[in-house]
């Protein structure tokens, strides 16, 4: 489609601009000798392709027919409501202009950019390759990779700090890879201002997560502000996640202004300690804190790369969750979880009585009626606390055995000692009766300390030590995957699944096939073991199969065509195709529809968000021709309206607007009023033809197309 740069009208702005002249690619920026008039100009350029909706307005790869140069052209307009719309336009030149001077092998070079009315065209330098974010979807860059990437980005805004142009929407998509490894910056001179944004919110979240704590508080965009995103796209890189994402904006907004992010060996176990230091002191909140230029950023990358990696600390001895044999402490250790204190731990409480030297005992003599001695003779520490612990102890344990009294007869009468391996509690076991086995758990020591009655009904009170607690059968499993939410199944467990990241359990000890499946991947199967009171750890990074498609529009709710068949869906959505050219298409009723080409690879994410623009009234349509005009519909005047000229070769095709069919094949000359026109020309025996037209009042507008069989 050839379209005219130039409106009817003549520019009113450009990089340099002379009156009814766009500076083009085929003409950069010059001053004709002195005597010698300028030399031709071109206003006419081939749409090729739409290449997206970004930030501001809509992209398309565009040619020129005279040099068969391509460019990535821009337009987008500017609200004429504005008070101070002509400061902004000339904002908006101005930073191109200076952008355009910007010559370095790592910057994409800005051509020209002019506007007319308050329609802006800026042409650019069109660099093939992928983005950042097309290459962390299909693979994971290596550490050396994204170091050589980095130096790359670094310099390109060095030496446009250099030169006094900051970048103002910095983020993955506008930095590109080229298939023999340079890195380019795309979109350098493109200004930030909120009446320009046209982005889509599914667009808008993706792009958050890149900017600054100051840009989030709507202050403009510095060199500080720039290296912070650099930090966040390297935090990406090295991890393979955004460390500011979020569900919504409000999320977003407050992760880059209060939180801190996790580190880099925290969200990836391949980053060192020292890489992760440095990309973290790139995403200080306070500007003054980071790197104050790429070239440190790099030497600080540089020199952490350089430092070996930590070897994890190893003790000395296993930690077995028992006293040291030595330990006077009077108290438990963490690991501690016997229910037993050592011998060395109490104080001797009754006797000045000493225990041979590494020997550890504790007698219990329960003497006939009337009188009663408990006597316990163990190592003395003269920890008096303990003491008093232990007092405390025997007291709530007498208070309890007042309510299990028993008969006299019933009390056995007689003295155990018991010496233990552990050089622990050695106490009296006494035989209980048939029902008290019954109602003792499994694997449960209990002692107790036990007088006869006298005959006053005096009872020396049963004390009983801390059980040991029941070890634990089963155990768990930490599932997670990248990307995360994947839906994890157990093999032989139908009808339940889980998503990751996820811990599953309780599951008895054993060996368990689990599979781990998402939409565009291929699935995963890994056998686990999972052992008594163990926690085992399943992390699978899943290889993608299809591409990912997000479709969105403006107004949203819009029906998705892929190939021509209607998906069943309404934007904002996304698709999962296979890998190959597809048409999307988004129709939505009242408005014209919006379609694109794109070209998925597996692992890619893609993404298409057209405004959609208000279809053109049809009901008033004129056909010129032999002097009379024939009229659609209630008809009306010339006054105010446009006129287009329609041709095909060969004639006579059928030409449809917007959905209605003319009455008369081409050539044709008609009358529209200004808006949105959907042209398609239709021959038997040639593939149809369609065409987007913005027509504004009283233009004039000439369509001339050779229909291909």
């Amino acid at each position: 489609m050839i379209i005219s740069v130039l409106p009817k009208r003549y520019l009113r702005g450009g990089i340099p601009m002379q009156e009814n002249t766009l500076i083009t690619p085929e003409h950069p920026p010059a001053t004709a000798p002195a005597g010698k008039p300028a030399g031709p100009r071109t206003d006419r350029l081939e749409l090729v392709k739409e290449l997206g909706r970004g930030s501001i307005g809509v992209v398309h790869k565009a040619r020129s027919p005279q040099t068969e140069r391509v460019t990535a052209l821009r337009q987008f307009q500017v609200p004429e409501w504005l008070d101070d719309v002509n400061d902004l336009l000339n904002r908006i030149v101005a930073e191109a202009k200076t952008a355009s001077s910007l010559e370095h092998p790592n910057v994409a070079h800005l051509y020209t950019c002019g506007y007319k009315d308050f329609n802006v065209f800026m042409t650019a330098e069109f660099v093939e390759g992928q983005n950042l974010k097309e290459i962390m979807a299909a693979r994971t860059p290596d550490l050396n990779e994204v170091l050589g990437i980095a130096k790359q980005i670094c310099a390109a805004l060095d030496y446009a700090h250099s030169k006094g142009v900051v970048h103002h929407f910095l983020n993955p998509w506008n930095i590109v890879v080229q298939p023999d490894g340079l890195v380019r910056v795309l979109d350098f001179g493109l200004l930030r201002d909120k009446n320009l944004i046209s982005q889509t919110p599914v667009k808008k979240l993706e792009n958050e997560p890149y900017l600054s704590p100051e840009e989030v508080k709507n202050k403009p965009a510095d060199r500080a502000s720039n290296w912070f995103t650099v930090a966040t796209i390297l935090y990406e890189l090295y991890t393979t996640r955004n460390p500011f994402n979020g569900k919504h904006l409000g999320e977003v907004d407050r992760a880059i202004t209060d939180t801190t992010p996790h580190p880099l060996t925290v969200a990836n176990g391949r980053v060192t300690e020292a890489v992760s230091r440095v990309v973290m002191k790139g995403l200080s909140r306070n500007p003054a804190e980071r790197f104050q230029s790429g070239q440190q950023f790099i030497t600080a990358l540089e020199d952490a790369m350089k430092e070996p990696r930590m070897a994890p600390m190893s003790a000395n001895k296993p930690a077995t969750g028992k006293f040291d044999a030595a330990n006077s402490t009077g108290k438990f250790s963490v690991g501690n979880s016997t229910g037993k204190f050592s011998a060395s731990e109490f104080n001797a409480a009754s006797t000045p009585q000493k225990a041979p030297a590494g020997q550890a005992t504790t007698r219990v003599r329960v003497a006939a009626p009337p009188t009663t001695s408990a006597r316990v003779t163990v190592q003395s520490t003269n920890n008096w606390k303990l003491i008093g612990i232990i007092a405390g102890v025997l007291v709530v344990a007498g208070a309890a055995a007042m309510f299990m009294q028993r008969k006299p007869s019933e009390l056995p009468a007689e003295t155990a000692a018991v010496d233990s391996n552990a050089a622990a509690n050695v106490v009296a076991q006494l035989p209980f009766s048939d029902k008290q086995q019954a109602q003792a758990p499994s694997g449960q020591q209990k002692t107790r300390v036990v007088a006869a009655k006298s005959k006053r009904n005096t009872f020396v009170p049963e004390t009983m030590t801390a059980p040991a607690p029941t070890a634990p059968s089963e155990g768990q499993v930490a599932v997670s995957s990248s990307p995360a939410g994947a839906t994890v199944e157990i093999e032989g467990r139908s009808g339940q699944s889980w998503k990751t990241p996820q811990t599953v359990g309780p599951l008895a000890p054993g060996n368990y096939k689990m599979t781990f499946s998402r939409p565009g991947y291929a699935s995963e199967t890994r056998s686990v073991q999972v052992s008594a009171g163990g926690r085992a750890n399943v992390d699978v990074r899943l290889n993608a199969v299809k591409g990912f498609v997000t479709v969105g529009s403006s107004p949203a709710g819009a029906s998705i065509f892929v190939d021509g068949h209607d998906t069943g869906k309404a934007t904002p959505t996304e698709l999962v195709l296979d890998p190959a050219a597809h048409n999307i298409a988004v129709k939505k009723a009242g408005y014209l529809d919006s379609s694109t080409q794109l070209t998925v690879a597996a692992g890619q994410s893609v993404g298409y968000a057209p405004n959609l623009m208000v279809a053109g009234r049809t009901d008033n349509i004129k056909i010129k021709g032999g002097g009379v005009g024939k009229i659609f519909g209630n008809g009306g005047g010339s006054q105010g309206m446009a006129r287009m000229e329609i041709k095909s070769d060969p004639k006579g095709a059928q030409v449809i607007i917007n959905g209605t069919a003319l009455q008369k094949l081409t050539p044709v000359e008609i009358e529209v009023e200004a808006g949105n026109y959907d042209i398609t020309l239709q021959k038997d025996g040639y593939k149809p033809l369609h065409r987007n037209a913005i027509v504004g009042i009283e233009d004039r507008i000439k369509i001339s197309e050779t229909l291909a069989r």
